[in-house]
């Protein structure tokens, strides 16, 4: 656009110049003289614009290609990798983006620490909540699944206890799973594809509601969230149905969708830090405590980055693993 502007004042400055220089006996009148000296002025202005567009670009594209490229080639590597339960952790860089704000956390960062805050609630002496979580493939299979449900005209024939959703609702499909029927939340980790943005679920069993927090609060981007929830709003009551230790708790059993309900007064993100807060709404809910108002991001990430970094050091100086983290055994050998 800018360029544009300067090709026109250009050719406007030489045409005015041209007929101000044609052989005549009239000098140029004093408002044709201001009319080329305002071209001439504006002309420099928007060729330093232009400039400084120029050089913005690149920098934004310097800044882009750090981030990427922050280790010496061949300093990144993690020798041996770190070792947290559901994944190794091969890369520096891993630890980079958890610990910098504006960093998108992956679908790896996420899947560790809601595996972090399972293991925290299922083997704390004294809970606060019974809860459990889910992780990123959750996600990926329910909205799988709820797109061919709709494709086949609400086929209720898809949903049966020997799908992958129905495993999770058992607790056996993750480390650290819990079955549901005694648990009181579940978490979902729910990622919105077409807005590169994540969001929190926290479902209410006993209410029968899906709680939606996001850290990224429009109008838009509500309505989006809304409907990344109503696979887990439309299908779980069904998958419920199928269990009988669900009415042995006194879980309440219903057919109709859980009610979807956005949670107001949530900090907001000004960066691509949706996943330290997806992660924080969770661990402030699990320990009970308020959300405040104010979120410092760059302290939440700091912590998580020091805590795991830590935790995996000590682990691999102490030889430490735990009996869900170790490496499978393999058959005993016959001794005798």
């Amino acid at each position: 656009m800018i360029k544009l502007v300067i090709d026109t004042l250009a050719q406007l400055y030489a045409f005015y110049k041209q007929q101000t220089t044609l052989p005549s006996k009239a000098q140029p009148s004093q408002s044709q003289s201001q009319v080329i000296d305002h071209v001439l002025l504006l002309l420099i202005i928007s060729t330093m614009l232009l400039e400084v567009e120029v050089r913005q670009r690149n920098l934004t594209k310097i800044l882009r290609h750090d981030k990427e490229k922050v280790y010496l080639k061949g300093k990144d590597k993690i020798v041996p990798p770190f070792r947290f339960g559901v994944e190794d952790v091969a890369t520096k860089m891993w630890f980079h983006k958890l610990a910098y704000p504006g960093q998108c956390l992956t679908n790896s960062h996420l899947d560790i620490i809601f595996y972090y805050l399972r293991k925290k609630g299922k083997y704390a002496k004294e809970p606060k909540v019974k809860f459990t979580t889910t992780d990123c493939l959750f996600f990926k299979t329910i909205h799988a699944l709820y797109e061919k449900f709709i494709a086949q005209k609400k086929n209720l024939s898809l949903i049966t206890a020997q799908h992958a959703i129905a495993d999770y609702i058992r607790g056996r499909k993750m480390l650290c799973g819990s079955p549901w029927h005694l648990c009181d939340h579940v978490f979902f980790i729910i990622h919105m594809e077409t807005e590169s943005h994540w969001i929190l679920g926290r479902l209410n069993i006993e209410e029968r509601r899906v709680y939606m927090y996001n850290s990224l609060s429009t109008a838009m981007k509500d309505s989006a969230a809304i409907k990344a929830c109503q696979p887990f709003a439309v299908l779980l009551p069904h998958f419920f149905a199928l269990f009988d230790e669900f009415k042995k708790e006194n879980k309440p059993i219903c057919l109709d969708p859980f009610e979807v309900v956005k949670v107001d007064g949530l900090p907001q993100q000004t960066s691509n830090d949706c996943g330290c807060f997806v992660a924080s709404f969770a661990e402030y809910f699990i320990d009970m405590k308020p959300i405040p108002p104010i979120f410092d991001v760059e302290k939440h990430r700091d912590r998580l980055a020091v805590l795991f970094y830590k935790y995996a050091r000590m682990k691999e100086v102490e030889f430490i693993d735990s009996e869900d983290e170790a490496p499978p055994k393999g058959p005993k050998k016959n001794l005798s």
